[in-house]
């Protein structure tokens, strides 16, 4: 007699899953043809039918499908088990930044910590700093990356582990040809004094990057939430906006970065937040945000 192969059993457990061979196929990526082969081998297996019409189950059927749950988480179990054996654990890490790092900083961070720790898997949350904060404190995060400085609500991180990260600069988005982004060195600040800026939009209480941080009464041309939004309104030539150093390695390249001159700019911190009892992952992740910013600097 021949016996139900693993692809049978997960074929009639997704055909009595979704009551449909059409489906059961996108579900598997077969083609339907390929289903009906392992449903039609799979009832020579048993013997007996397994499906009335090609989709109901009969007794048999319902039986065989209860089977293939339970066989089959069995040896997904089984292949966690060896990866654990083979690898260590896996480890799950909850990590949260501000936009504009969730943006850049953070993905290319976590790329580089899976190199030294395969195992790690990752859940992401985006929020103000103080939000961040505030989720690490009631132990609903494990890392965060905060922002600190002149213009952003402070965060309150006492009796918290703070390691401060590079990027913290500003710098002016301007559209390739622009006459700033042909000056050369750093601009200075009374260069911007008549620019149009595109600045972020949100919520009342979420700190968004307005114009450049001391002047005063700039123009305001656009007001968008997204930094997509702000990068093509740029590269349109509709404006320039304040992007952070941290942005650099994912703004268009028909977008210029200009470094700005400015005694007055006291700047801005950021910072890796984890409590107390964070261990060697969490000191894993903060490395590799120092050394990713390290790295997208020299390239």
């Amino acid at each position: 007699m021949p016996e139900l192969s693993i692809n049978a059993l997960r074929v009639v457990r997704a055909v009595a899953a979704h009551g449909s061979l059409s489906r059961a196929a996108r579900t598997l990526g077969y083609s339907q043809p390929a289903i009906s082969r392992q449903v039609s081998a799979a009832e020579k297996a048993a013997g007996q039918p397994l499906f009335v019409r090609g989709v109901r189950t009969t007794p048999a059927g319902e039986l065989v499908a209860r089977f293939a749950t339970e066989t089959l988480t069995g040896l997904d179990r089984l292949d966690e088990r060896l990866d654990e054996l083979a690898y260590g654990p896996e480890v799950r890490v909850r990590v949260g930044a501000f936009p504009a790092a969730n943006a850049a900083l953070l993905p290319f961070a976590l790329a580089r910590a899976l190199e030294q720790q395969p195992r790690l898997t990752f859940a992401l949350t985006e929020a103000s700093s103080p939000q961040l904060v505030h989720q690490i404190i009631s132990k609903r995060l494990d890392v965060a990356v905060v922002a600190s400085g002149p213009g952003l609500p402070q965060p309150a991180l006492e009796g918290l582990r703070i390691a401060p990260l590079p990027g913290g600069e500003l710098t002016v988005g301007v559209p390739r040809g622009h006459p700033l982004a042909v000056m050369e060195g750093t601009v200075p600040v009374r260069e911007l004094a008549h620019a149009s800026w595109i600045v972020g939009k949100g919520a009342r209480d979420e700190p968004q990057f307005g114009a450049w941080p001391t002047l005063t009464d700039p123009l305001i041309a656009f007001r968008t939430r997204t930094w997509h939004s702000r990068f093509g309104l740029v590269a349109a030539g509709l404006g320039v906006c304040v992007i952070p150093d941290i942005l650099a390695p994912v703004v268009p390249e028909n977008i210029a970065l200009v470094r700005v001159d400015d005694p007055n700019w006291l700047g801005r911190s950021i910072l890796a937040v984890t409590r107390n009892d964070g261990g060697e992952t969490h000191e894993i992740i903060v490395r590799a945000l120092r050394e990713s910013f390290e790295d997208q600097q020299r390239r």
